[in-house]
């Protein structure tokens, strides 16, 4: 319905997972990152109304950031996309990498973090020795963001664009393959890592993000103190798969079933194409309200923002399905 439903690989991985040779369109909206509350207030704020038969398709209805039965609409939890990759690649040996993983936060098209790449890259190389910093596209256009971690001895990898169907599975080898995986914040790929029995650590500056300045920081502490205390891996990853919806996971089948891909339908195709972004128009714009509660980082933005990047938010080809033995891949060296 959605471009979102195709960032990071998530749909190539669930069409693989459930046994199709091809992308689909899904019939609703699907979660793409961890969050720390609703993700109907946090990813689809644009999308007050979806079309008739449409749904909200959550990682977990177990997460502590949010509560299903009091959210203001209905939800449909399947598991996170990671989950399926994980399955998937259970047999598949990585081979360790013998060094600390940093995800850094990121910032995005539309908004700037208030924190310190310098102070944190420095501590990293205290506490973990020269590392693997895996930087988020948005930040790898900037030239200046990459050399502040070659100066203090760190490797910088990517896990590719966010359309890249590819990017979860280097998100995975990374975090099975780390020794450690660390950030200033928890997020996504932290809780993905935990996920995986690979011990995690949080340190560094409070991180401030845009309109919501440091809620997201206190929030996380104060929800998840296992992750910023000396709790041990085992029970962080206990959380980190409740967090991701290990309980929601489906069958091949089901996974059909409920994203809609059992049955042929113009309407998802027709969103993706023409609905969804001219309501996302809408809402930028101020012509479509956002439901009441909607965390939005870049609330203050102007929409003349959102032309700087205008390709970026816009549909494209579907993604496709990754072969077998690409379902593992090595993290991108990106060029200076």
């Amino acid at each position: 319905m959605d471009i979102q439903n195709h960032y990071y690989g998530h749909s190539a991985v669930l069409a693989r997972y459930a046994g199709l040779g091809s992308v689909r369109h899904i019939n609703g909206l699907l979660q793409h990152g961890w969050t720390v509350r609703s993700p109907t207030l946090v990813h689809f704020s644009d999308f007050a109304r979806l079309p008739r038969g449409a749904g909200r398709f959550v990682w977990s209805h177990s997460a502590r950031g949010w509560d299903p039965e009091r959210d203001p609409f209905p939800t449909i939890p399947v598991g996170a996309p990671f989950l399926y990759l994980s399955e998937l690649t259970a047999q598949q040996k990585i081979e360790p990498l013998g060094r600390t993983v940093a995800f850094p936060v990121h910032d995005t098209r539309l908004v700037r973090l208030e924190h310190s790449d310098d102070a944190f890259a420095r501590q990293l190389a205290e506490r973990g020795g020269p590392s693997l910093v895996c930087l988020h596209p948005e930040d790898l256009d900037r030239p200046e963001k990459r050399q502040v971690w070659a100066a203090h001895g760190h490797q910088v990898v990517s896990a590719g664009d966010r359309r890249d169907p590819l990017f979860l599975s280097r998100v995975l080898h990374l975090a099975r393959g780390a020794r450690r995986v660390v950030s200033n914040q928890l997020s996504t790929a932290v809780v993905y890592a935990a996920a995986e029995g690979t011990p995690t650590e949080i340190y560094g500056d409070e991180v401030a993000i845009g309109s919501l300045g440091t809620d997201v920081a206190r929030r996380t502490r104060e929800l998840w103190p296992e992750f910023h205390d000396e709790s041990d891996t085992a029970t962080r990853q206990r959380i980190a798969r409740a967090e991701l919806g290990a309980q929601h996971v489906l069958s091949p089948e089901e996974l059909r079933a409920a994203l809609g891909w059992d049955r042929r339908s113009p309407v998802p195709f027709l969103s993706y194409w023409a609905g969804a972004p001219v309501r996302k128009a809408g809402a930028v714009l101020g012509v479509v309200k956002r439901p009441e509660g909607a965390q939005d980082a870049g609330s203050g933005a102007s929409p003349v923002a959102f032309l700087a990047h205008p390709l970026s938010h816009l549909p494209s080809r579907l993604p496709r399905v990754p072969d077998a033995q690409m379902l593992i891949a090595e993290p991108v060296t990106p060029t200076p």
